[in-house]
């Protein structure tokens, strides 16, 4: 039924009088047209402190006081279907000599042979909190770092924070009110936020999930339970999720470190003791292989011609180790990302056309010098891309971009790669010293490139599910 309207509604007093008791969680007052009280609820009277025989047929402005008559609050307020914007309000007398201030939305009715007045109060302070409430959820949803999914019991998406559709890479208005099975149908369930267990009453606690959303990859401590009525039914469930990406790339950072300096002490004080008794190695081998060649002997020829590679395979990985400690003679200087990567694009180019793979690159036009070594920083791009380039065995396409991060103040250089991906559980690893998952691989490719990196400032970054995989290259600027 509605509030306002011109309309003179017809109703038997039987109606009206279920109407009341079915109205348990409303102040409900009926009046007539001399305004003499001629029901009031069980919620009214419970407030007020009067019985039902006390208040009936008594004048309403006895109880309620009120800055009109009922006749000119309903022609002001009410006849018309326009916006009333706030309710009328008042004062009601209780039998204690309390003012129990209220709002109240006002219905004229035609009940048998004469017109009645309907009012609904709502006590202000109760509507007060419940505005509050309001704000509250509103502003929590729009303005909080979280990650909130609110779930109905259909299990259908009933709302979204904007941080939420950040992380997801989710634009709220294509989303909301859908299925979740239908939001996340591209996902495997193993990699799914959501399980439909949640609205069994399932809770989770501080449960670390990692989430990719094609672009970034994500940390995240997650959150949920179910939302229950003051039945104790159960009517949704909500999910929080926070993003710790910096906070656990900040600790294995520290791990990584530690390691690496280890390493880096024991390689800067082994490296001469091994490079030596190598250099000796190598030359007597060399003077062996030209003896077998200057006398036919092939066979024995390509014995030394299997040792010495793999002696200058020992020499790489002993160069390879001297760079986990803190590089000696680096120059920082201001440079131009964009020509860096400029000058090694053929060298890239050439790999890739081994592999049968495409390279695409996309320059960024007036990109902020970075300060960072240029050498140092052209091993990490061709290691990086090398990495990519080999990924894909059969084929596929190498992308390099390049972009700026002006609210973290960033030049980023995105190195995507179409090939198989990196498994979620190799990809925290990927960074150690010594795991690698080539037959060939030293292991140390990728800690040099952190470390690099690290000492300019910047980070590198991996995300990979499946379809795929993107490290993000990202050197601060002035």
């Amino acid at each position: 039924m509605p509030i306002h309207s011109p309309q003179m509604y017809s109703v038997s007093m039987n109606e009206l009088r279920k109407l009341f008791n079915h109205s348990m969680q409303t102040g409900m007052v009926m009046v007539d047209e001399d305004e003499k009280l001629l029901l009031v609820s069980d919620q009214l009277l419970k407030v007020s402190g009067y019985s039902a025989d006390e208040i009936t047929g008594v004048p309403c402005p006895q109880f309620f006081k009120m800055r009109a008559t009922l006749r000119e609050l309903y022609e002001f307020h009410f006849r018309d279907e326009a916006d009333v914007g706030e309710w009328p309000h008042g004062f009601l007398l209780g039998k204690n000599g309390e003012m129990i201030y209220f709002q109240f939305s006002m219905l004229k009715l035609q009940c048998e042979d004469r017109s009645i007045y309907l009012l609904s109060l709502k006590n202000k302070e109760e509507r007060t909190v419940l505005n509050l409430l309001q704000r509250f959820s509103d502003a929590f949803l729009k303005d909080i770092n979280l990650g909130v999914l609110l779930i109905d019991m259909d299990y259908r998406l009933a709302d979204i924070s904007d941080r939420a559709c950040q992380m997801l890479a989710m634009e709220k208005e294509h989303i909301r009110n859908k299925s979740l099975d239908e939001i996340f149908a591209t996902v495997p369930s193993q990699h799914q936020l959501v399980q439909r267990t949640i609205l069994n009453g399932a809770i989770v606690r501080n449960h670390a999930v990692s989430w990719t959303n094609n672009q970034e990859r994500f940390d995240l401590l997650l959150d949920s339970n179910v939302l229950k009525d003051s039945q104790g039914n159960i009517v949704g469930a909500y999910i929080i999720f926070k993003d710790v990406t910096n906070m656990r790339s900040l600790e294995q950072m520290v791990q990584r470190s530690d390691r690496l300096a280890m390493i880096g002490q024991i390689a800067a004080g082994t490296a001469h003791e091994i490079r030596n008794p190598l250099t000796s190695i190598k030359g007597f081998l060399q003077m062996l292989r030209r003896t077998f060649g200057d006398r036919g002997m092939d066979k024995e020829q390509n014995f030394t011609d299997v040792m010495l590679g793999e002696i200058d395979r020992i020499n790489a990985l002993v160069n390879e180790f001297l760079m986990l400690s803190k590089p000696k003679h680096v120059a920082y200087e201001r440079i131009g990302v964009t020509e860096v990567l400029r000058g090694i694009v053929p060298v890239i180019q050439n790999e890739a056309i081994l592999y049968n793979v495409q390279l695409h690159y996309e320059a960024s036009t007036h990109l902020p010098e970075v300060t960072a070594d240029i050498e140092l920083l052209k091993q990490v791009f061709l290691n990086v891309c090398k990495n990519g380039i080999e990924a894909m065995p059969d084929g596929g396409i190498l992308t390099i971009s390049e972009r700026v991060d002006t609210i973290e103040r960033n030049v980023c250089v995105d190195i995507h790669d179409t090939g198989t991906g990196i498994p979620m559980f190799v990809v925290d690893k990927i960074f150690d010293p010594f795991f690698t998952t080539k037959d060939t691989g030293t292991g140390l490719g990728l800690s040099v490139c952190q470390r690099i990196i690290h000492d300019m400032g910047g980070t590198i970054r991996v995300a990979s599910k499946g379809f795929g995989t993107t490290f993000t290259i990202t050197i601060p600027y002035m």
